[in-house]
């Protein structure tokens, strides 16, 4: 059960990419939960559609099923700063992968009209996503464990580790009813990167670099604006190269 000291907010957000930097909220749904007694009562609960001022892109919509033509005439973020303010000033908050994304991604809109997200002292924010890789460890031995009900033995010896891992493998296609090659099994892995060390990754019609300080610019914003260092990147960094030259012909 959970115990709340103060207002708890649970939040989530859609937007027209997945870097908090640079996306615009499309949507916002928000639930206020205050403490009564031992437990919590639901106090304010906000579904919103929010107009990003810019088309939704056509991955965005056929994730969340939201449209450019939905999202016009919806209030922009900076009318609703107001209301969601006061939902917000008092409380922790919490969401699914809300640390990585959610809520930096409410911090820049609140940035873009000029405004920070107002916060109680040592605000909180709850993220179940990172509550399960607590409770839930990805070690081989957790999951060998985890999949099979017994114990690893000689854990870190290397024919056990490689038996076990094939182990999970096989148990992890049995659970989710997968049927795969290595390969489908590798794109599956990667999501929207690239590449395995997650350096390139799909933003709708666009491939954006994830490292360096240029990280959240696309391929072709790099190449214009900054030659040097995409030179330098498509020289140096092998494993990128195919994929530079996939998304553009002229690289």
């Amino acid at each position: 059960m959970l115990h709340l000291e103060r207002p708890l907010v649970f939040l989530d957000l859609e937007a027209t990419g997945t870097d908090p930097k640079e996306a615009r909220i499309v949507q916002i749904a928000l639930q206020r939960f205050v403490p009564t007694g031992d437990g919590a009562t639901l106090d304010r609960e906000v579904d919103q559609l929010v107009d990003p001022e810019t088309d939704v892109p056509a991955a965005v919509t056929e994730l969340t099923g939201i449209t450019t033509d939905d999202v016009r005439g919806q209030p922009a973020f900076n009318t609703l700063v107001d209301r969601l303010s006061p939902l917000l000033a008092d409380a922790d908050l919490a969401g699914y992968n809300a640390i990585a994304y959610d809520v930096p991604l409410l911090t820049a809109e609140y940035e873009r009209v000029g405004r920070t997200v107002p916060a109680p002292p040592e605000r909180v924010v709850l993220d179940p996503y990172r509550l399960e890789q607590v409770l839930r460890p990805r070690t081989l031995t957790a999951l060998y464990e985890r999949y099979t009900g017994s114990e690893l033995e000689d854990a870190h010896d290397a024919l056990a580790d490689v038996t076990a891992a094939g182990t999970v493998l096989q148990h992890q296609l049995a659970e989710h009813d997968l049927q795969a090659t290595p390969a489908e099994l590798a794109d599956l892995t990667r999501g929207d990167y690239l590449d395995d060390g997650r350096k390139l990754r799909r933003d709708g019609d666009a491939v954006v670099v994830c490292f360096g300080k240029h990280s959240g610019k696309s391929l072709r914003e790099l190449r214009s604006d900054h030659p040097g260092y995409f030179e330098w990147m498509y020289d140096t960094i092998d494993e990128l190269r195919p994929h530079i030259d996939a998304e553009l012909d002229d690289a």
